[in-house]
């Protein structure tokens, strides 16, 4: 990437301009020029990829969830382009869809059953996913930022869709659909209670290096796996008889419509570190809801948490396959719920991110909106407000409304206690908002940090 600094174009400038003009610079587009005063621009950079740098439109449809969805596909500059085709989990087109060209495989084979990321419990145990019909894959379900198309091409403000947003989208409750021409396009039109719409196109899909269905039905990648296997990926289908979520082989080539990320709202506690702690947990709308449970270093929230379901163990918990004193104590963002959640601008706090916070605010056990919970006020007056969620271990969960249990993205880096990582632990008496230290397995609350 090259970069040109104001301060260079302000030398370059200085020697053109009269005592009385005003430097600046003029960009032409269809021949016709747009002019900027120096004073008003902060930098000026020329990058090698400008698409996350655009301003891409969205549509509000008024669905429930508040999801904004874009007027077009990736790689289309107007709703009723195609635009680009995409394999489930990649993020460049290609020329060839199909599994001996697939990124997640096991190098030197070309089968479904040696896909080597995104697979979970299937039944599939001919695959590499089980080994000796234990199940030894990642159990992820949903695609990571890093792998997901949208993100990767639009920016980390987009993505692409889940199963459930595709099935709000079509849900007759909340939209209605038909199957229409647009400037000569074939395609289905989606619209809201609220009377916006979007279109997308019937652009078909890819598979080997032909193209089928194109002008006939549409095929939509969502970021989630198959509920069903996990060489089979989530899709939007529709044509001229009507609209389904289907599934189908993660190696074709589909289209993508983005949405727009949520955003997620923090507060600046005048802390000295300067971190900005989220309003709410992850898998919460509000302060005061619970949100979702992981097991530490999982992504993803689940109906279990035990041994005999962590991840990182095959074994019920005796060996642990993965920081394991195999490198520095900290998840890496694939790893960390915060980031695979939210996006890169968000991480799991640290332990000493949550000493700053019990140390450098009021802590007060509180009701709000009939939750229970502790409130941490800083000392510019602003605050933020842990519901008291409980934890999950194998019998279920426990001491929800009493006490509140909050990952960190530290694991305890000792051959004796690897099996834990650090937690902020809080309820009613004040001497017990402190950190310890919690199984890997059981299933915590995850409240994001930002730096400014």
């Amino acid at each position: 990437m090259r970069k040109i600094l104001l301060s260079v174009l302000l030398l370059f400038l200085a020697g053109f301009v009269t005592m009385n003009a005003q430097p600046g610079m003029v960009v032409w587009k269809n021949g016709q020029p747009v002019g900027y005063r120096i004073s008003d621009v902060d930098r000026v950079e020329f990058v090698d990829n400008v698409s996350e740098y655009l301003e891409r439109e969205y549509v509000d449809l008024g669905l429930p969830s508040g999801t904004l969805w874009a007027t077009c596909n990736v790689g289309a500059e107007n709703p009723e382009e195609s635009g680009d085709y995409f394999a489930w989990g990649e993020t460049e087109t290609k020329a060839s869809y199909y599994w001996d060209t697939y990124t997640w495989m096991n190098e030197g084979y070309d089968s479904w059953s040696q896909i080597n990321k995104y697979t979970f419990e299937d039944g599939q145990t001919s695959a590499c996913w089980y080994s000796g019909g234990a199940f030894v894959g990642d159990g992820k379900k949903n695609l990571s930022m890093a792998d997901d198309a949208a993100a990767k091409n639009w920016g980390s403000q987009w993505q692409m869709p889940t199963r459930a947003q595709f099935e709000e989208l079509i849900n007759t409750a909340y939209t209605t659909s038909e199957f229409t021409t647009q400037n000569g396009v074939n395609g289905l039109k989606v619209t809201g209670k609220n009377g916006n719409s979007i279109f997308l196109p019937a652009a078909g899909n890819r598979l080997i290096t032909d193209s089928y269905y194109v002008g006939n039905e549409g095929r939509y990648w969502s970021r989630s796996l198959s509920p069903s296997y996990s060489d089979y990926a989530s899709f939007l289908s529709f044509n001229s008889s009507g609209k389904l979520l289907d599934t189908g082989l993660r190696a074709q080539g589909c289209c993508i419509r983005p949405v727009r990320v949520k955003e997620h709202k923090y507060v600046e506690l005048g802390l000295p570190s300067g971190t900005l702690w989220a309003t709410c947990n992850i898998g919460a709308d509000s302060p005061e809801e619970y949100g979702d449970y992981f097991a530490w270093g999982e992504t993803e929230p689940k109906s279990e948490y035990s041994w005999n379901t962590y991840f990182y163990t095959e074994d019920g918990g005796k060996t642990i396959k993965k920081y394991n004193l195999d490198g520095d104590p900290f998840l890496l963002p694939e790893d960390d719920a915060a980031t695979a959640n939210w996006g890169s601008d968000w991480q799991m706090p640290t332990s000493k991110q949550f000493y700053e916070l019990r140390y450098n605010t009021t802590t007060t056990w509180t009701t709000q909106n009939g939750v229970n919970g502790v409130r941490f006020t800083g000392t510019n007056g602003n605050s933020i407000f842990l519901p008291a969620a409980g934890s999950y271990d194998s019998d279920g969960l426990n001491f929800e409304g009493m006490f509140g249990t909050c990952w960190t993205s530290e694991y305890l880096q000792n051959q004796y206690t690897l099996w834990e990582a650090y937690v902020f632990s809080f309820g009613e008496d004040e001497t017990i908002r402190q950190l310890y230290s919690d199984y890997r397995s059981n299933g915590n609350s995850v409240r994001p940090v930002r730096k400014k």
